[in-house]
């Protein structure tokens, strides 16, 4: 059986799963290595001190050499003493397949994955099949241990094979049913053979150190102490009253409470158990919980916070979801980032490093996304880093509960999913300077209507609260290269600003010169137009008075021009009678300014 079931596991292209072969194998190598140890008790080693019939002349080595050869290997072969040896191979091959049962290969694995769930079914079938048998061998044994050593140790070997063989019955019949499969079973029964198989090898090593009489006959055969603790012991009460019949003479068994105790105590227990599964029927909702009641599988409402009776389990379950309980997930990050909460710091402590919403900080829940951008004329990539969260909650009504339950396989990775999908749609239509630019309070909007309209769509049931923008920003360790950048470009556009403005300066005054001098020269040309226009018309006054007064008219404009003139002129009159024969002399000529406290400066008289 041992060698049948670690055969399978080297079969290809087998249909189902064979790494329960494995536990299986290492079990019933255990019960082989007991099987050959008690077979092998008495041979070996009794002749050892016997010597050898080896051929001593020359005459009988040609005579008989192939007989004499036969007959000294029988006796070396004799000689040696077998069950050691054998039960260290089989508690090795035991070790094998319980490691190849805890770490299967990779052939192994991709065929259990594959297996159809008939095939789960079989194979629970089959592993109750050999329980059966086992259980028939081992009761068998069990019946016969008082007769020797070798039964009850095999009782117990193949107690343990049956209890590999049960549990991998329950664990196929599981994974068919529920189409779950749990490694821990496979491993703990792995584990525990093993166990077994090192016991034995150890016992099989001391054996050899071991005076003579203790290995002869049964003695010899290995036993183990932890096969032995699946044995059935007798209860403590059995023996208590046992001990107090035998010492004392009290017979408990005649005592009538404890008879009635005995006799009411299936009804009571049958009682309590029809009371424990009409109770499956009831069920309490806290204030945030609300469930989907079923009847015979099919949904029939929803019931509201409080006490509710059903039809017992499994004619009628309840499925509990959420009464407007708001969660919220890192969409860019993991469940694992959802799941960590905020940490908590007295309120005059060191903000967290978690909190930091710095540029040049990588934090939590964030991710780089490659969106378009641009160069001038030209069109290039650029990287945005966005920590971008989501509040959700199962809608309020009861279709929006049915469809949360029965829509949606896991609530938390389709939210995650879709918002994930609409949040790089959105980063991957702009550019980082827009998104620089935008208030994430629009950003959040948006991004919040495209999910909602998903979800929607998919029929989901789910309402999203709120998208919450943490940040959004260049990569950490691009920052500083970006503030440079955006320094540089804020300081071209304020000297191009201040370019501008000195021209705008410098043509204002030179268009307000030139207008101050074309005023100017147009004041200056029409007031020398209209001096002209006087003295045109003065002429032409003096020349009609000149026509009409003859030499007295050009005698008066005479005297009057010089009076005139003499008004403020530097006049010197030198009086005639300085010198003899001479007339009064009028000098006009000036001699550089006169004193201003002089007021008769201008005129002197000599």
């Amino acid at each position: 059986m041992a060698a049948l079931l670690g055969g399978l596991l080297f079969i290809q292209g087998v249909w189902f799963d064979t790494r329960w072969c494995a536990a299986l194998s290492s079990a019933w190598f255990n019960v082989l290595a007991v099987a050959l140890a008690a077979r092998l008790a008495n041979v070996g080693g009794l002749h050892a001190d016997d010597p050898l019939l080896l051929p001593r002349s020359l005459s009988i080595w040609r005579l008989s050499w192939w007989t004499a050869a036969g007959a000294a290997v029988r006796a070396a072969l004799r000689s040696i003493r077998w069950q050691p040896w054998a039960v260290l191979a089989c508690a090795a091959l035991s070790v094998y397949m319980a490691w190849l049962a805890w770490n299967p290969p990779i052939r192994l694995v991709l065929a259990a994955a594959m297996q159809p769930p008939e095939a789960a079914l079989v194979l629970a079938v089959a592993a109750l099949a050999l329980a059966f048998g086992t259980l028939v061998a081992e009761l068998f044994q069990s019946m016969r241990a008082d007769r020797g050593r070798a039964s009850a140790s095999l009782a117990n070997v193949l107690r343990v094979a049956l209890a590999v063989a049960l549990v991998a019955a329950a664990s196929s019949a599981w994974l068919a049913y529920a189409d779950v499969y749990s490694r821990w079973p496979l491993r703990i029964a792995a584990v525990f053979s093993a166990a077994i198989a090192s016991e034995f090898a150890l016992r099989a090593v001391l054996s050899w150190f071991a005076p003579r009489r203790t290995r002869e006959g049964d003695a010899g055969v290995p036993d183990s102490l932890l096969a032995s603790l699946l044995r059935w012991r007798p209860s403590p009460l059995a023996r208590f009253s046992t001990e107090l019949r035998r010492r004392y003479g009290i017979d408990l068994r005649q005592n009538w409470v404890l008879l009635s105790f005995v006799r009411l105590l299936p009804a009571a227990c049958i009682t309590i158990g029809v009371c424990a599964w009409l109770l499956t029927g009831i069920a309490i909702l806290g204030p945030d919980q609300r469930a989907v009641y079923e009847r015979f599988g099919a949904p029939v409402s929803v019931w509201q916070p409080g006490l509710h009776v059903g039809l017992p389990w499994p004619f009628g379950t309840s499925r509990t979801i959420d009464n407007g309980a708001v969660h919220q997930v890192v969409v860019s990050g993991s469940l694992a980032d959802s799941s960590i909460a905020a940490p908590r710091v007295p309120a005059d402590a060191r903000t967290p490093e978690v909190f930091n919403r710095l540029w040049d900080v990588a934090h939590q829940g964030e991710t780089s996304q490659v969106i378009a951008g641009g160069s001038g004329d030209r069109q290039n990539f650029q990287t945005v880093n966005a920590d971008v969260r989501l509040d959700y909650r199962i809608g309020l009504s009861d279709a929006a509960a049915r469809a949360a339950l029965y829509r949606v396989a896991n609530v938390p990775d389709t939210v995650r999913a879709m918002a994930n999908r609409e949040v790089v749609r959105y980063l991957a239509s702009h550019t980082l300077e827009s998104l620089l630019e935008t208030r994430q309070t629009a950003m959040a909007d948006s991004v919040k209507h495209a999910i909602q309209a998903q979800l929607d769509r998919a029929g989901s049931g789910i309402d999203v609260v709120a998208v919450i923008i943490e940040s959004v920003h260049p990569p950490a360790g691009a920052s500083v290269a970006y503030h440079s950048v955006q320094a540089a470009q804020i300081l071209a556009q304020a000297s191009v600003a201040q370019a501008s403005g000195l021209s705008a300066q410098t043509l204002g005054e030179a268009q307000q010169q030139a207008h101050s001098a074309t005023a100017r020269a147009d004041a200056e040309a029409a007031e020398i137009t209209s001096a002209a226009r006087v003295q045109q018309t003065g002429f032409n006054a003096d020349m009609a008075a000149a026509q009409v007064g003859d030499p007295a008219f050009a005698f008066e404009y005479y005297l009057h021009g010089l009076q005139k003139g003499l008004l403020n002129a530097h006049t010197t009159i030198i009086d005639d009678r300085l010198m003899d024969g001479n007339r009064a002399t009028l000098d006009l000529r000036s001699y550089g300014p006169a004193d201003a406290a002089d007021a008769t400066g201008k005129h002197r008289t000599y």
